[in-house]
């Protein structure tokens, strides 16, 4: 029987979020995974703002930071390596925060961890890689 070695989404992105505090980055998570029966909590979560298929992380690059001297906000979807399906909603909120035309605000959907650290590489100065 053939088990199928791909690391989880929430593996990943574990390890994208360790490597960020490791670099001294500011981010965070979104709830939109957190699994709750209670029709209370989700009526609430809705209530409050919580909207699925938003990004799951958002990364911040401070202009001392980046490359450029400019800061970045970097709303970023984490999928598995392999398996990992982009929902519609999910791809309806990428779209809407690229199509904004807003400077240094980039939306990226990216399969595994090392995808989310190149994205970030490529606006970090000097960034710590993995020791491993």
């Amino acid at each position: 029987m053939n088990k199928n070695v791909t690391p989880l989404e929430d593996t990943e992105q574990a390890n994208f979020v360790d490597w960020c505090e490791r670099n001294s980055l500011r981010l965070t998570a979104v709830p939109n995974n957190t699994y709750t029966k209670s029709w209370n909590q989700k009526r609430k979560n809705h209530q409050l703002g919580l909207r699925a298929g938003f990004p799951d992380l958002i990364v911040l690059i401070p202009p001392s930071r980046s490359l450029d001297g400019e800061g970045y906000l970097l709303p970023i979807e984490m999928k598995r390596l392999s398996g990992g399906v982009t929902s519609q909603v999910q791809k309806d909120w990428h779209n809407a925060l690229n199509d904004l035309g807003t400077l240094n605000v980039s939306a990226y959907i990216c399969k595994g961890a090392e995808a989310a650290k190149t994205v970030v590489k490529h606006y970090l100065k000097d960034p710590i890689d993995d020791i491993f």
